[in-house]
């Protein structure tokens, strides 16, 4: 988690090098940080899909959190 912060835009093959785990493993890990909301598919693709790290990276955008 905390190499999100240097790099809150990822790809599995990222996490994995981070992880040192088996694409399988890692998968799994990516799929449950998605589906509890730190990460977000931005893709849209089934392949060479690219997370953000969404609450990280809202803090930047006009508005930020404070307002939603």
């Amino acid at each position: 988690m905390d190499r999100l912060f240097d790099h809150p835009i990822i790809t599995v093959a990222t996490a994995r090098e981070w992880l040192g785990l088996t694409p399988a493993g890692t998968n799994q890990i990516v799929n449950r940080l998605e589906g509890i909301g730190p990460l977000r598919e931005i893709t849209g693709y089934a392949r060479n899909r690219r997370f953000r790290f969404d609450p990280y990276l809202r803090l930047f955008e006009d508005g930020g959190e404070a307002e939603r």
